[in-house]
């Protein structure tokens, strides 16, 4: 091995030096093209990406906005629906608080006679 590494250090040739000197430009200007392809590439993707973004973007608003009058109408029948529980609810009430005042009238109709008996009574 150090034979081989010692001849080379010492005397190189001119075609040799060349020869390296061309292979390591062709490297470098490999390297390079790969890198600014890379960059490219790298780019393009970017771009790729925003735009299926963007397109998500359209695709949800435009889902949004063909939903909304939907929406807008399972709200009005959840408000129509308690609406309609409160009428009922009114209504019972209503009924219970007829009930009362009827068994209270006739509860009264059954006492008034009570009541003037006892008014000529204490009269008297």
């Amino acid at each position: 091995v150090l034979r081989l590494t010692s001849q080379l250090l010492c005397h190189p040739s001119p075609a040799q030096l060349a020869s390296q000197a061309e292979t390591i430009a062709e490297l470098t200007f490999q390297r390079n093209n790969l890198l600014r392809e890379r960059e490219d590439e790298r780019l393009r993707w970017q771009s790729e990406r925003e735009a299926w973004e963007r397109t998500a973007d359209v695709l949800v608003k435009k889902a949004y906005i063909a939903q909304e009058p939907m929406l807008r109408d399972q709200e009005s029948q959840r408000y129509l629906a308690r609406l309609e529980d409160d009428l009922k609810a009114s209504r019972r009430r209503l009924a219970d608080t007829q009930a009362r005042l009827s068994a209270l009238e006739r509860e009264l109709s059954r006492i008034r006679p009570l009541l003037s008996l006892q008014a000529t009574i204490l009269r008297d």
